[in-house]
């Protein structure tokens, strides 16, 4: 029976896995690592290294939030969706306040993305070990929240 459930088990996992890589001739998912590097001509921080693979359990449309599941997963920079290098200012020199045109700077865009989920497990861990409710139980796993974390100082 346990060799049953096994098999089965392996066999939809295999399904499910090859239907994500291949639903598209043209449709790849990374399971590694992505290096997401700037797109300004003269970046203050080095690339970042994005364990991709480590965030499966998300549904892809929390980051990929333009794609609808069946065309190729275009670049954030490319898809004229985040693809300011610069934070855009007015005609005075002071940064926009439209929340629109704010988040189309790449840097805002992934950071207000990937720091603001890293804090909100962090917030989640901590109401749950303050209630006690972790006791028996993993705490979600969360990401770094600092800059030297994800932008390694050039050696």
């Amino acid at each position: 029976m346990r060799k049953s459930v096994l098999l089965v088990t392996l066999v939809l996992m295999t399904m499910i896995w090859v239907t994500l890589l291949v639903a598209d001739d043209e449709m790849v998912v990374p399971l590694g690592d992505i290096t997401i590097e700037p797109i300004n001509d003269e970046p203050k921080r080095s690339e970042v290294v994005f364990p991709h693979g480590v965030h499966f359990s998300y549904s892809c449309q929390e980051c990929h939030h333009k794609w609808e599941g069946k065309e190729p997963i275009q670049s954030c920079s490319t898809s004229e969706c985040h693809d300011l290098g610069s934070a855009p200012k007015t005609e005075d020199g002071k940064p926009v306040k439209d929340p629109e045109l704010r988040i189309r700077y790449f840097k805002k865009a992934y950071h207000d993305m990937c720091i603001g989920c890293h804090k909100d497990i962090k917030k989640i861990n901590k109401a749950m070990e303050a209630s006690k409710a972790s006791l028996g139980e993993k705490l979600l796993p969360t990401g770094p929240t600092g800059c030297n974390e994800c932008h390694p100082k050039d050696e």
